[in-house]
């Protein structure tokens, strides 16, 4: 009875801000023991998991209950709001992976590391994208007639929520949007001849040397599962003792590609386009670059270890 409690509580945390979360959920906690110590003075006996499970679905989805403690939001009603803010994380994802692949087709053509037009991509793509979101829950906010177009939280039930039971279960929004753009970027860069228009290849500047292409197979590989993990996470926001081994073997896996290529003596090379500029300063670009693979292998071995240790204690 009391983990179907918890889970309700943890999951309606979730929506609130940091700084109101242990006011709200303790007021709340109270108001369903209430409820149910009433069902029990009534009935004779402890409620039951059904009835426990019949107050939680009155009192409503988690999210629109967080909602209702939410004031001064006037584009979007409170109810909507956490959906709300979903629906923004997952369009800053799109917009980082757009800007990504934009950013990697620009170096691929030109050799030129263009850090200020990728910001500003990212930048008006954001605009673009959050004017539209919140344009959208404007409209399901404010119905024409005020009957509501639908309701997104019709279909839910207690038993469904996750059983989260540390904190450091719960994927942040932070660790799921960079982890699956990351990944998302360098499979299509390592592949961009898979992608890339055949005209738009023979203007390249550079290239991977026949090393890095040696390995690219098997990096594709472990960045598509990385991916469908990443897939799963997006839709089950929260780690498991399978999702954690399954991590640090990606982790492992990449770990030990990434330093074996940053003793490699060269990563990239000039494509000695006679129509091309020659790439300059190639040799820094692959001291760096063979220096940030080794850092990235280093840190992706820790991140092994600590995986194995979150399922560890999960496990116990």
């Amino acid at each position: 009875m009391m983990e179907l409690i918890d889970r309700y509580m943890n999951a309606v945390a979730q929506a609130l801000p940091e700084s109101r979360r242990d006011e709200i959920t303790r007021e709340l906690r109270a108001n369903i023991l209430d409820k149910l110590e009433a069902i029990a003075e009534e009935q004779g006996r402890e409620a039951t998991e059904a009835e426990v499970s019949a107050v939680l679905k009155a009192l409503g989805h988690p999210q629109k209950v967080a909602g209702s403690f939410l004031t001064g939001q006037q584009l979007v009603n409170t109810e909507l709001f956490p959906l709300y803010k979903q629906a923004l994380h997952y369009g800053l994802i799109l917009v980082f992976i757009l800007a990504l692949i934009q950013f990697g087709a620009h170096f691929l053509g030109s050799g030129d590391i263009a850090i200020a037009g990728f910001i500003f991509e990212i930048f008006s793509k954001a605009l673009v994208m959050f004017a539209s979101v919140t344009g959208v829950f404007y409209l399901l906010s404010n119905p024409v007639g005020g009957k509501p177009y639908f309701d997104p939280y019709q279909c839910w039930a207690p038993e469904k929520l996750p059983p989260v039971t540390r904190s450091w279960q719960r994927i942040s929004a932070c660790e799921q949007s960079v982890d699956f753009t990351t990944d998302l970027f360098f499979l299509l860069l390592l592949n961009y001849a898979l992608w890339m228009p055949s005209a738009k290849q023979t203007d390249l500047v550079v290239r991977f040397t026949s090393e890095v292409e040696h390995w690219i197979p098997w990096l594709s590989v472990i960045l598509i599962i990385s991916l469908l993990s990443g897939l799963w996470n997006l839709v089950y926001r929260y780690w498991t003792v399978p999702k954690l081994v399954l991590d640090a073997l990606i982790n492992l896996a990449s770990a030990v590609i990434l330093l074996i290529l940053s003793r490699a003596s060269q990563i990239i090379v000039d494509t000695g386009n006679p129509l091309s500029e020659r790439v300059d300063l190639l040799g820094i670009g692959n001291q760096v670059i063979g220096v940030g693979l080794f850092w990235v292998g280093m840190w992706l071995l820790f991140m092994t270890g600590w995986r194995l240790y979150r399922a560890w204690q999960l496990a116990r």
